[in-house]
C-alpha cells in the first residue's frame, strides 16, 4: 500500500479556497434558500472535515496507479 507524500499547504490552500467560495454562495444565496448570512458551523465542518475526504481520495489514487503499473 502506498501513502501520498501531502503538501499541507497545497491542502491549506485548496482547503481555504473551498471554504470561502461556500462562504460566498451562502452569502449571496445562490445555494441556499435563506441568504441572511452566513452558518459558520457548516463551513467549520467543511474546514475539517474536506483535508480528510481529499486525503482519503488521493490515497485511493495513489494506490490504483500503484496497482497499474
Amino acid at each position: 500500500m502506498r501513502f501520498p507524500n501531502p503538501s499541507l499547504f497545497e491542502y491549506a490552500l485548496n482547503t481555504a479556497v473551498v471554504v470561502l467560495t461556500l462562504a460566498v454562495l451562502q452569502y449571496t444565496g445562490w445555494l441556499w434558500a435563506d441568504p441572511a448570512g452566513l452558518d459558520p458551523a457548516f463551513l467549520v465542518a467543511v474546514g475539517v472535515t474536506f483535508p480528510a475526504f481529499s486525503y482519503l481520495i488521493a490515497l485511493v489514487g495513489a494506490n490504483v496507479r500503484s496497482n497499474a503499473e
